[in-house]
C-alpha cells in the first residue's frame, strides 16, 4: 500500500505553526496544536458580505464585476421609490458614488465597475423614455439608446461592443448589438422572453437561459452572429437573483420557479455544454443583480419573502473553496 509520500511526492512536515500558503492536498503536523492537518477543496458556496447602503430590487450591476470592484446602479423601493443611486464595492464595504443621470429600474446591463452601461427600463414619469448611459468610473454620461426600447433585456460584453437580447414589451425575440456609438438590429433569440438570466464578457459570445413567459429552462448561446439552443437548465425559472459569467462558464442563482412566487435559492453552474446545481445562495431571492465569473462573483440586492420591496443584502460566491482542516480520529 502506498504511503503518503509515495502519493504525494513529500513527507508530512513538522511544523510549528501552519504554513502561510499550504496547496491542495498538503499534509503537515502543528507540534504547538499537538493536530494533524490539511488543505483541502471543497465545492462551491455563497458566504454573507456587507450590506450596500440602499435597499433597492431590479437594479443594474457590473455584470462582469469581482468580489473585489462590485457596482449597483438604479432600480426601485417603494419608498423612496426609483432609484438613481449608484454603489461601488471595494471587497469590503459599498459606498455610493455619482448618480446615474435617469433614476430608473429593471435595465439592461453589462460592463464592469470602471466602465458600465444601463439602457432602457422603466422610469418614474411614463412613458418610459430610452435612456442609454455609460459609466467610466466616475460619472454616467448619455449616449446613443436602442432602436427599440426595453425593460429587462439581457447584456453582456463590454461599453466599446455589447449585445444585449430579450425584455419587454414582448417578450420579445429582439437582438442589438452596440459597437461604442449606436445600436444595430441583429438575429433574433429563438424564443422571446424577459426576465433571463445573461452572461457574457464579450459582444461575440453570450448566454441567455431561463425567463418568462412559462418560467422557462430554455438556454442559447450567441456567436456573434446567430443564436443556437443548446441543453436547458435543470430548474426553469426566471427573475434570477443573480447570473454572470461568460458563455461557456455561467452562473445563474434565485428566482422565481412557478407562478405566482415561489421563490428558489438554487443556484445552477454552466460548463459550456451542460447545467449542474452547485450550492444554494443563503436566501431565496429574486429581482437581484450582481457580477463576476462561475469562480467568484457577487449577488446584491433583490426581493425576498422576508423584504418584499427590495433588500440590501450581498452575497460572494466562491467555486472551489479552499479550507484547513484538522483531522481527527473516531
Amino acid at each position: 500500500m502506498a504511503d503518503y509520500k509515495g502519493i504525494r511526492g513529500f513527507t508530512v512536515q513538522y511544523l510549528s505553526a501552519d504554513p502561510p500558503a499550504p496547496i491542495v492536498g498538503q499534509v503537515w503536523y502543528n507540534s504547538t496544536s499537538a493536530t494533524m492537518k490539511g488543505r483541502l477543496s471543497t465545492a462551491g458556496a455563497w458566504s454573507s458580505a456587507n450590506n450596500m447602503t440602499t435597499n433597492r430590487t431590479e437594479m443594474g450591476a457590473g455584470r462582469t464585476g469581482t468580489v473585489t470592484a462590485g457596482l449597483v446602479f438604479g432600480g426601485d423601493n417603494p419608498s423612496p421609490g426609483l432609484i438613481d443611486n449608484t454603489e461601488e464595492f471595494d471587497g469590503t464595504s459599498w459606498t455610493e458614488v455619482n448618480n446615474l443621470n435617469e433614476e430608473r429600474a429593471a435595465p439592461g446591463y453589462l460592463g464592469t465597475q470602471t466602465a458600465a452601461m444601463c439602457t432602457g427600463g422603466y422610469h418614474s414619469a411614463p412613458p418610459d423614455p430610452n435612456y442609454n448611459e455609460v459609466y467610466n468610473g466616475t460619472c454616467w454620461t448619455e449616449v446613443a439608446q436602442l432602436n427599440v426600447r426595453k425593460n429587462n433585456p439581457g447584456g453582456g460584453g463590454t461599453t466599446t461592443a455589447g449585445v444585449f437580447a430579450g425584455g419587454t414589451p414582448g417578450p420579445t425575440q429582439e437582438t442589438e448589438v452596440w459597437n461604442g456609438t449606436s445600436f444595430s438590429e441583429d438575429n433574433d433569440l429563438n424564443n422571446g422572453r424577459t426576465d433571463g438570466g445573461f452572461a457574457g464578457t464579450v459582444s461575440t459570445a453570450a448566454l441567455i437561459s431561463g425567463g418568462n413567459p412559462g418560467y422557462q429552462n430554455v438556454t442559447e448561446i450567441w456567436n456573434g452572429t446567430s443564436w443556437t439552443e443548446v441543453n436547458v437548465m435543470t430548474t426553469g425559472r426566471s427573475q434570477f437573483c443573480a447570473s454572470f459569467g461568460s458563455s461557456t462558464a455561467a452562473l445563474d442563482a434565485g428566482g422565481l420557479t412557478a407562478s405566482p412566487s415561489v421563490y428558489t435559492e438554487k443556484t445552477e453552474k454552466w460548463d459550456g455544454t451542460s447545467w449542474s446545481e452547485v450550492g444554494d445562495i443563503a436566501a431565496a431571492t429574486r429581482l437581484g443583480a450582481g457580477g463576476g465569473t462561475s469562480t467568484s462573483g457577487l449577488a446584491s440586492g433583490g426581493r425576498t419573502p422576508a423584504a418584499p420591496t427590495g433588500a440590501n443584502t450581498t452575497e460572494e460566491w466562491e467555486d472551489p473553496v479552499l479550507a484547513t482542516k484538522t483531522f481527527t480520529a473516531s
